[in-house]
């Protein structure tokens, strides 16, 4: 604050002083206290912003007395800047009016010659007054959409203008983006006002008695027809017929009515959406790749709108001609990160009469042609979708058939043989990938039943016949690759989306990222595990050396979406109060709050599904499992380690299991139970820390926050995407940095309440997990950690939904699961530890279930379900929780999140499996 005022103060004594350079130095007085007012308002210091506006007018006054001349507009960027500070006082009418002054004003004296600022800032009044309109929700929003259309077509104007006279500079072209997105986001939740409407039962039920009115009238005009037919009619009949006449009138003055109400909401959502999908298309041609906060949420969105209309009677026509016009126009690096959703929906039942199919077609090529290491892999994938081998967890492969379908496969085989077709390093890529699937599959599916309890480690690929190790030397052994030209990324490590689409044409590697040269001639398999995963080194064009687990007769499509999400979240996390997201928050004049600061974030992992039933996953190195460190299943743990004299891990299990089989068992006996278990069982994780961080206390000190964070950023994220079966086996921690790794992503959306033993707690909080934390427990960086997660997710409500909403009704992507195979995959669980058998040292080792594969549902079904979850999610992040009837803030949702995950009462309660001693 001392140095704007220094610096105000020097800039005031040049005035009178130089005066042959007056007009400059006016210009830096006025640039620099209106500066100062801005960053103290986007520091929330909105008494310093009052005052440093209030002095910029002191100096604007001073001018006018001394015949000075200052900027024409600044008068009306200082009531623009008055608008803001009066919308981060909370006293939004006052905001409002203001906008509408200036934009009335503007309306009066803007014409063809008008300035580029002048324009932009009418523009920016606009859309700010549309926004701040939208969230009082007082005026029509006829009103606002107008309003929000005017924003709209006035940035696009100046920053055709500025193009034209080439003065085109980045703020045109974000404001004009920005201008866009918001449009569409207002018209998109318009049209899904009405859907929603349409879509209710009340609706229906109009609709039926719409329908009913037809058959009356009907009815009404025979009986009066016949009436009038008659030559003669006694006074009897000719009321008859009068009554006739009436009734018929009146059916058809209501069905008139229903009709045009019917005609009037088609209207609706077909100008809604396509609004909608025009503003969210024009935008995204825009957009410079410095707005990166929330720009995949607007893809998804458009993405979500297309699907949703594509087959739809009343809309197909509008949605397809659009995206049919525009999808091209749109950058195709945009589209990458929906990979998943995009070519799952490739169908060639439809022909070539299908618009959707072909626009469909259009963009996948675009992506594999333009971003080939991130979209070929999947395309493949997907044309392996019937080598399924015995289906997945011994179900039967027909199950799997009903799911992927041959016209799915079918139409990716026939876009792979366009892209073979094409000039350049892409059809070669095409064969490569082809090429090093087809030995991953081989892999995957190899049966170790004969051997792994004689041998897990050093196996030869020849001596199984299998070609991993030469599939890019010509199949001869002992000859070595030396040329990574045209050759597949490491699958589990991709590069970096380039929005140049610069990956080196298949001669260079791309940026970050290495090409596959060959592997290691040997493979192992992991300790346990029902289908024994193998363990595969794979060698990089720069000579990186990439632990990779391939594993059979699983379905990792679940855990790669999951990872996708888990990506989102990551860019909210980071985006939030950084650059790109500045550049929004500023143009609405709302603060911008770091909390990239707390270095907040999931560690995710390279999963790439081959098949239906097969995949590669990134080993993350430098982990070990929770469990392992603190139980004595894989030696002598830090219980027994730091406590000897205390029951161990598996007296523990007995008695907990044994309160929990007992038939007159009670709530009050289990939690008796579990609290006698914790009376003599003490938490030994905290020891983690002085193993393997006793270099320095600085290293101790960031590894145990680092972890404490992590804890936090896990546990809220899991409990907002409903993340279940949290046993300690599907806990990793990390030995560098200390951070948790969570994998195993099996039961989702609250999957984990249909169990037999329902999961009662929203994440796991145990007293080992909190003993990590040091002795302020979850008082400190845990609750704070977890405040700010919480914080960032409710503030990007509509970005995580949005994704979430395009997730969910992925067709191939079958997450929803039947309380009979709940049932059946924990009592699985529960002889897997009575056999010891433990999983920790593998990631994603044990054998799950299939959430794609369940019997077919048709789309309503389908629908509903997604509808569900959504809603769910929804009412978690309004800050509603299912032991509460009100809404809580932050802070208060994360205190209740926090004593659920600790009660006894709950604790007590969980499955033996779960280990909640732990």
């Amino acid at each position: 604050f001392t140095e704007f005022s220094v610096q105000e103060t020097q800039l005031k004594l040049l005035i009178s002083k130089f005066e042959s350079d007056e007009k400059d130095i006016v210009e830096a007085l006025t640039s620099h206290v209106f500066k100062s007012s801005h960053i103290y308002r986007e520091l929330g210091r909105t008494d310093a912003a009052i005052l440093s506006l209030n002095r910029l007018r002191s100096v604007v006054q001073v001018f006018q007395q001394r015949g000075m001349t200052y900027p024409p507009n600044l008068p009306l960027v200082l009531h623009l800047e008055d608008a803001k500070l009066m919308k981060c006082q909370n006293d939004l009418d006052t905001a409002v009016m203001r906008c509408k002054i200036i934009s009335s004003h503007l309306d009066s004296v803007e014409e063809d010659g008008t300035s580029l600022e002048l324009t932009s800032l009418h523009a920016d009044a606009l859309l700010l007054g549309s926004l701040w309109m939208a969230a009082q929700n007082v005026d029509a929003m006829t009103t606002i959409l107008s309003s929000f259309q005017k924003a709209a077509n006035l940035s696009t104007r100046v920053h055709k203008k500025a193009k034209a006279m080439d003065t085109l500079n980045r703020s045109f072209i974000q404001k004009a983006s920005i201008a866009g997105f918001k449009l569409g986001e207002f018209a998109a939740s318009l049209y899904y006002s009405v859907d929603k409407r349409t879509s209710s039962e009340a609706w229906k039920k109009r609709c039926l008695a719409a329908n009913e009115r037809k058959q009356e009238l009907d009815l009404a005009r025979i009986k009066e027809q016949n009436l009038a037919n008659k030559r003669s009619r006694s006074n009897a009949e000719e009321k008859l017929f009068h009554g006739a006449y009436t009734v018929r009138a009146v059916l058809e003055r209501e069905v008139d009515m229903d009709e045009k109400e019917m005609q009037s909401m088609t209207a609706s959502l077909r100008q809604f959406l396509k609004m909608s999908v025009e503003s969210y298309c024009s935008a995204l041609k825009l957009c410079p790749t410095t707005i990166a906060a929330n720009v995949s949420s607007h893809v998804f969105q458009l993405v979500s709108l297309w699907f949703k209309n594509c087959a739809r009677a009343e809309t197909s026509d509008v949605v397809n001609e659009l995206m049919q016009a525009n999808a091209l126009g749109i950058p195709s690096y945009r589209f990458v990160p929906l990979t998943y959703q995009l070519f799952s929906r490739i169908d060639s039942s439809q022909g070539e009469v299908n618009d959707f199919q072909n626009i469909l077609r259009d963009i996948v090529l675009k992506i594999c042609s333009e971003h080939p290491y991130h979209g070929i892999v999947q395309l493949v994938a997907l044309a392996n979708g019937k080598r399924i081998g015995g289906g997945v967890d011994g179900r039967n492969a027909d199950t799997y058939l009903e799911n992927v379908g041959d016209s799915k496969v079918e139409a990716a085989a026939h876009i792979l043989d366009d892209l073979r077709k094409r000039k350049g390093y892409v059809s070669a890529l095409v064969e490569s990938y082809t090429t090093l699937s087809d030995a991953f599959i081989g892999l995957a599916m190899l049966d170790t039943k004969n051997f792994e309890r004689r041998q897990f480690k050093g196996l030869s690929f020849s001596q199984f016949k299998l070609n991993l190790d030469t599939c890019f030397s010509s199949g001869r052994r002992g000859s070595k690759n030396t040329s990574a030209e045209n050759k597949p990324v490491i699958f589990t490590n991709p590069p970096p989306i380039r929005p140049d689409a610069q990956y080196g044409n298949g001669v260079d590697d791309p940026i970050g990222a290495e090409r596959v040269l060959s592997f290691e001639s040997k493979f192992d398999l992991t300790p346990t595990g029902l289908h024994r995963p193998k363990i595969v080194k794979c060698i990089g064009s720069k000579g990186g050396r990439f632990k990779q687990l391939v594993k059979g007769e699983d379905d990792l499509r679940q855990d790669a979406i999951m990872e996708q999400v888990f990506g989102t979240v990551n860019d909210l996390l980071r985006h939030e109060g950084a650059d790109g997201n500045n550049a929004i928050k500023q143009s609405l004049g709302t603060s911008a709050t770091p909390c990239s600061s707390r270095h907040l974030r999931l560690i995710t992992y390279g999963i790439t599904p081959l098949t239906p039933s097969c995949g590669v996953l990134e080993w993350v190195n430098d982990t070990m499992c929770f469990g392992e460190y603190v139980d004595d299943k894989r030696g002598i743990g830090a219980h027994s380690r730091y406590n000897p004299g205390e029951w161990g891990d598996n007296d523990c299990a007995k008695i907990y299991k044994t309160a929990a089989g007992d038939a007159a068992a009670t709530k009050q006996s289990r939690r008796e139970a579990y609290r006698k278990i914790c009376e003599n069982f003490s938490p030994a994780f905290r020891f983690f820390f002085l193993e393997y961080f006793n270099s320095s206390m600085e290293a101790w000190h960031t590894a145990r926050t680092a972890y404490t964070r992590s804890c936090a950023v896990n546990s809220i994220v899991g409990h907002i995407l409903g993340i279940g079966d949290r046993h300690t086996s599907n806990i990793l921690v990390h030995t560098k940095t200390g951070e948790v790794v969570h994998i195993d992503f099996g039961f989702v959306f609250e999957q984990g309440k249909t169990l037999t033993i329902p999961e009662l707690v929203p994440f796991r909080l145990t007293r080992d997990i909190v003993d990590g934390m040091g002795p302020s427990g979850t008082d400190g960086v845990f609750f704070k950690a977890a405040e700010a997660t919480l914080g960032v997710l409710r503030n990007n409500a509509d970005t995580l939904l949005t994704i979430l909403s395009a997730v969910v009704s992925d067709p191939l992507y079958k997450w929803s699961i039947s309380p009979q195979k709940a049932r059946q995959l924990q009592q699985e669980q529960t002889i897997k530890e009575e056999d010891g058998d433990d999983e920790c040292k593998v990631k994603e080792g044990a054998s799950r279930p299939s959430l794609m594969a369940s019997n077919a549902e048709d789309d309503e079904n389908r629908n509903d379900a997604a509808a569900r979850a959504i809603s769910k999610i929804t009412n978690k992040l309004q800050g509603y929780e299912d032991s509460s009837s009100f809404d809580k803030s932050v802070a208060g949702q994360v205190k209740l999140l926090i004593n659920e995950a600790r009660d006894p009462d709950n604790l007590g309660l969980m499955f033996v499996g779960w280990s909640p001693w732990l």
